[in-house]
This record gives C-alpha cells, sequence and structure tokens, in this order.
C-alpha cells in the first residue's frame, strides 16, 4: 500500500504547492514511484509541473461525469512521477459541483484514491495538494491521508492558524481516520534577516516535540516562485540554489519515514 500525506494549512500562500510539485519531483527523482494529486481549484499543481496545455480527464471528471481513475492519471517526463490534476472548472456552476460532492461524501476520495492506477504505474507515495482552509475538498483529503504535512509561514498570523488547525485534525481522526497522523510541521518562507521569522522558527520548536517539525526550514527564495513560470519543480532546476536544496533535505526526510518495503524497492 502506498503512504498518502496531504499538504494542509488554513492560511493560503504558505506553500502547499511549492512543497507539493517539489517533493513529488524529488521523491520520484529518487525512484520512488510517486503520484501527486491537485484538488485545489485554483490548478496550482498544473503550472508547477509544466501541464498548462493538458486537456485530457482530470479529478473532476472522474468526481462527477464518471471518469475511470486511470485515465486521469497523466505522465510526465519525470522519472516515476504521475499527476491527476483537479479539473478545469469551466463555470461556477462546475466548482460548485465540485465542492458539493465533496461535501456530501468526505470519503470520497479515500475509497477512489486506491484506483488510480495503471499496470505500469502503481504509486508508493501519494501526496494530495489542497486549498487553504478546512472546506469540505481539505476534510477529504485529511480523511484519505495516512499523515499530514502542515506548512507554517515564518510568520507570527500563520503561528496563529496552527491550534485550530489542530483541533480540527484530532476531530477527523477520532471520526473518519484512525490511523492518521502529523508527518510534520513545516516552517516555510524564512528570512533570516526578519527577527519576527526567527522568533516564529523558536516557538514552534519550543512547543512541539522535535519529531513533531521537521529538521529542514524552507527559505524565502526566489527561485522558488520562478519555477512556476517555466513549469518546472525548483529541484529540477538550479539544485544548488538554497530553495532547491532544502526541499531535496526536506525529500530525504520524507524517505527515510517511508515505509521499509519502499526504501528495499528503491535500493533495488
Amino acid at each position: 500500500m502506498p503512504k498518502t500525506l496531504a499538504v494542509v494549512s488554513l492560511k493560503g500562500g504558505v506553500g502547499k504547492t511549492t512543497t507539493c510539485t517539489n517533493l513529488a519531483a524529488y521523491v520520484a527523482a529518487m525512484g520512488i514511484p510517486t503520484l501527486l494529486v491537485d484538488l485545489d481549484v485554483q490548478n496550482g499543481v498544473r503550472f508547477g509541473v509544466g501541464l498548462d496545455d493538458y486537456a485530457g480527464l482530470t479529478l473532476e471528471d472522474v468526481l462527477l461525469h464518471q471518469g475511470r481513475p486511470s485515465e486521469a492519471l497523466v505522465l510526465t517526463n519525470r522519472s516515476e512521477l504521475s499527476v491527476v490534476l483537479s479539473g478545469r472548472f469551466t463555470s461556477d456552476h462546475a466548482l460548485e459541483s465540485y465542492e458539493r460532492n465533496f461535501e456530501q461524501d468526505v470519503t470520497w476520495l479515500a475509497r477512489r484514491l486506491p484506483h488510480f492506477t495503471t499496470p505500469d504505474f502503481s504509486p508508493q507515495l501519494v501526496l494530495l495538494d489542497t486549498p487553504a482552509g478546512l472546506g469540505a475538498v481539505t476534510t477529504s483529503a485529511i480523511v484519505a491521508a495516512d499523515g499530514l504535512i502542515l506548512p507554517i509561514q515564518c510568520e507570527p498570523l500563520s503561528l496563529r492558524t496552527l491550534p485550530p488547525l489542530l483541533r480540527r485534525i484530532v476531530q477527523l481522526k477520532a471520526q473518519y481516520n484512525p490511523r492518521l497522523t502529523i508527518e510534520g510541521i513545516l516552517l516555510t518562507m524564512y528570512d533570516e534577516r526578519q527577527g519576527a521569522a526567527t522568533d516564529v522558527v523558536r516557538q514552534v520548536r519550543e512547543a512541539f516535540p522535535g519529531e513533531l517539525v521537521f529538521d529542514t526550514v524552507i527559505p524565502r527564495h526566489e527561485e522558488l516562485s520562478l519555477s512556476f513560470a517555466v513549469g518546472a519543480p525548483a529541484v529540477t532546476l538550479k539544485t544548488r540554489a538554497a530553495g532547491a536544496q532544502a526541499y531535496i533535505q526536506l525529500g530525504r526526510e520524507i524517505i527515510m519515514r517511508l515505509p521499509e518495503e519502499v526504501g528495499y524497492a528503491m535500493s533495488g
């Protein structure tokens, strides 16, 4: 069974899609079959992995039009990486229907995820990119996940979103998903020149056990934003740049936490 990680935050603009695209690209490059599922109607993954012109089946088609999950898999030119895009959403009605269907059945994604495979592709890691907040789509991702990555921008406002998010996670774990764990809190957009950023890092590390906070801190760095303009994750471009190096280190942390059988497959 693959390990499924959802990247979740109450606040927008904290680096969820950047984290998903770079993690997926790095882990796949290490030889681990990886599936990246974009649940956010903003379609950030589409641009982050260079699929601007894709016109095939999407998650929207599977959810609303009985499309086959395997037919929504998009193979990329990056080794061992496949993607499922959220949709085209050509009208307000399409957007409303997408969100309403998740609201009516928050377990739908958990039941469908195992079917996003083909005879040639069976993921060992699944990453779920979610919209900001705790709406029905994000709730469905939490219900479907084995673990959660919680990005926290290194600023005081972002830090305040953590307690209500953790309370909701506890509720969903008790109600739907007893296997759910917190994979780690991820500190993002760190700028060492800002004293507030340093304070946030210190407060998070003091408030939570070490195993709940990733060692890696993601810096605020231009190449992480520019990578979306060229449609390629930073870890596949300027790998010596600070942002790319940080995501490479985070990828190593994630790989170390994968089930042993994945490691055996990787070494083989």
